[in-house]
């Protein structure tokens, strides 16, 4: 396997092992939870770097157990840490990624030892670059590990292009087992390492997701003390930012609520008051709505695009297109009224199977529009030609949906779930209700169900959700707990509730338009606003299109980006062409900061050959607006508008 050390590639040898450590300075923290392996007897976190020694008594106390990876290999590992492992070795497999250990403890003994071979066959200035001084090596501690990824019996390399590696989809598991990315990207000057994407280190669960949430190295967690310790810090805490804004509880009227959602449907003709949506129309309208919902990439002839890892063809493209029937639409269409029974995907064409732009992707499915939370009424428009699919208009976009997922009801029923007299909206970024005991139905934030009756018993709201029984809708009366998870009515609109709506995302997984459970930037900023009462386009794009309140900062330098956002308020909302976030304000050093699901970035230098890394992100993060969103500019450069709900001055 290649391990890059300052930039460049060196193949797997005892000596690229040896490479591991950091920089950096560490405080006691609170005292740790009895039997984690990960605190020293001290009280402290054990912190092993450059410039922290190893304790002298540490080896002679280490639990450590013999144990085999599946070549045979023999590895020392500390006993607790080997466990966790375990359980993060069989939680990867069950999304196909195989890892093995590679490298785990090692004496101080032994590195004395390869030090002085290393120095006789490879030179002075090797050892001194690249070598653990013996007693700085994490690996002493029997609590750091390099992880190999397997693939049909053998090591794989890790890669340094331009798709997400199975490193990557790693690093997002690591915090539920209690292990650390140790040499993240674009902490070299903390940890005094670049990028290393097999180094992981245990701290235990509790540890690592702080450090996970917060984005910190291990060093930055010890440095924080009490603040990153407890998260409330600017990184992981909704807290601190709404301290730091107290005019930002003031909430808008119900009235004022109305003006705004109002202003968002004249400037966006996708935001509809279904309670209004007419009873017929004409099919060029939906013509119109449809080309739309392909969006330019589809609604010409595609190239480049791939199936099942092969590319596209130009028969099974037009085939799909035909199956929408444009052609077959009459000149006024009834529309027909509907409710999903299930989570379901609103596609860009007719069509279940995925198409991507690399045949290697596996996330970013380019029929994807968004996903809609069972119990959503929407209004039918057409069918396609094979029946599978009806295209539809939803509260904030329209699609295409599979017809297994909905059921046609009269008016009158939906309209129980269009403007509902008493509802409870789910305030928790996931909630899951159980039906009968025989299944569930995953909701995400933002969901309104109707209620059965106006307040709880026995703690415990009584809601209706809509059921398909051999394609005839039926109610399930379905108990959802009355806690933190859901809220009677809309909750008041305020600059503060968005930021503690935002921050209840934070470390979630991000799904493009929806997909593997997860949330993208627009369905995140939007599933944030509908908890009180305002529905925003589905799309990043036409939800920039469709801010009241809107400055354009395309074409300005940096500093003219950069006031134009210091006159954002909370919760307004910062655009690059393809790319939507909600603003935080700004830190207590002056730094503006932002909340987003984020897909990528890129770190200049990381890469092979000193280029540039693209890494994978792939969760709702806050971050200022230094990071690089192409490999040679940063977020604040690429800024093509910034804006708000709230019509301010």
């Amino acid at each position: 396997m290649y391990m890059g050390t300052c930039g460049q590639w060196w193949k797997r040898s005892i000596a690229a092992m040896l490479v591991c450590g950091a920089l950096g300075l560490g405080t006691a923290l609170a005292a740790p939870p009895e039997g984690n392996a990960a605190w020293a007897g001290t009280g402290k976190i054990l912190l092993v770097n450059k410039t922290h020694k190893l304790p002298d008594d540490y080896e002679a106390k280490a639990d450590l157990v013999t144990v085999k990876n599946c070549f045979g290999k023999d590895f020392r590992v500390e006993r607790e840490t080997y466990g966790h492992f375990l359980a993060l070795r069989d939680d990867l497999m069950q999304s196909g990624i195989h890892i093995e250990l590679e490298s785990a403890y090692r004496s101080v003994e032994y590195q004395k030892q390869l030090a002085e071979e290393l120095r006789k066959t490879e030179g002075e200035d090797y050892v001194k670059n690249f070598v653990a001084v013996p007693g700085y090596s994490e690996h002493h501690t029997g609590l750091a590990l390099d992880v190999a990824v397997v693939v049909n019996g053998k090591i794989v390399d890790d890669v340094y292009e331009t798709e997400e590696t199975p490193y990557q989809k790693m690093h997002r598991k690591l915090a539920d087992h209690g292990f650390i990315l140790r040499y993240p990207p674009g902490k070299a000057g903390v940890t005094g390492y670049d990028y290393e994407s097999w180094h992981i280190r245990y701290v235990g669960a509790e540890t690592a997701r702080k450090i996970f949430l917060q984005n910190l190295t291990l060093e930055e967690y010890l440095a924080g003390g009490e603040e990153t310790a407890t998260m409330a810090g600017p990184l992981a805490s909704a807290e601190y930012w709404t301290r730091r804004n107290p005019e930002g509880e003031t909430s808008l009227s119900e009235q004022e609520r109305e003006k705004a959602q109002s202003r968002i449907r004249r400037k966006s003709a996708w935001v509809k008051d279904l309670a209004q949506y007419p009873a017929r129309v004409s099919g060029d309208a939906i013509r119109e709505q449809m080309r739309f919902a392909m969006s330019d990439f589809l609604a010409d002839e595609p190239e480049g695009l791939f199936e099942n890892k092969a590319p596209l063809s130009k028969f099974r493209y037009h085939r799909v297109k035909q199956n929408c029937g444009m052609d077959a639409l009459p000149e006024r269409q009834t529309v027909r009224y509907a409710l999903t029974v299930s989570r379901a995907g609103l596609r860009y064409l007719p069509e279940r199977g995925a198409w991507y732009e690399d045949a290697a992707d596996t996330h970013y499915d380019l029929l994807q529009g968004l996903t809609l939370n069972p119990a959503e009424p929407l209004a039918v428009l057409a069918e396609s030609r094979d029946k599978t699919f009806c295209f539809v208009s939803s509260r904030h976009y329209v699609g295409w949906v599979d017809r297994g997922a909905i059921v046609f009801v009269d008016r009158d029923k939906w309209m129980e779930y269009v403007s509902p007299k008493d509802f409870l909206v789910v305030t928790a970024d996931k909630l899951t209700a159980h039906i009968g005991g025989a299944f569930f139905l995953p909701f995400e934030m933002g969901a309104r169900l109707p209620l059965r009756q106006p307040e709880p018993e026995d703690g415990m709201w009584l809601v209706s959700v809509p059921v398909d029984v051999n394609r005839a809708m039926h109610e399930a009366k379905v108990k959802i707990p009355a806690d933190g998870n859901v809220h009677k009515g809309w909750l008041p609109l305020s600059e503060n509730n968005v930021i503690r709506q935002s921050f209840r995302f934070l470390g979630d997984l991000y799904g493009w338009g929806g997909l593997e459970g997860g949330v993208d930037c627009a369905s995140f900023v939007a599933d944030v606003y509908r908890t009180m009462g305002v529905d925003i386009p589905g799309d990043s794009v036409e939800q920039r299109l469709g801010m009241p309140s809107l400055v354009s900062v395309a074409g300005m330098n940096r500093e003219q980006r950069l006031s134009a956002v210091a006159k954002l308020r909370p919760g307004d909302f910062l655009f690059t062409e393809e790319h939507v976030m909600l603003y935080l304000g700004r830190d207590a050093g002056g730094v503006p900061r932002i909340i987003h699901a984020c897909s990528s970035r890129w770190f200049p230098g990381e890469g092979e050959n000193d280029g540039p890394l693209k890494y994978y992100t792939r969760r709702v993060v806050v971050d200022g607006l230094d990071w690089y969103k192409t490999a040679k500019e940063q977020l604040v450069d690429n800024l093509v508008a910034v804006g708000g709900v709230w019509k301010r001055g």
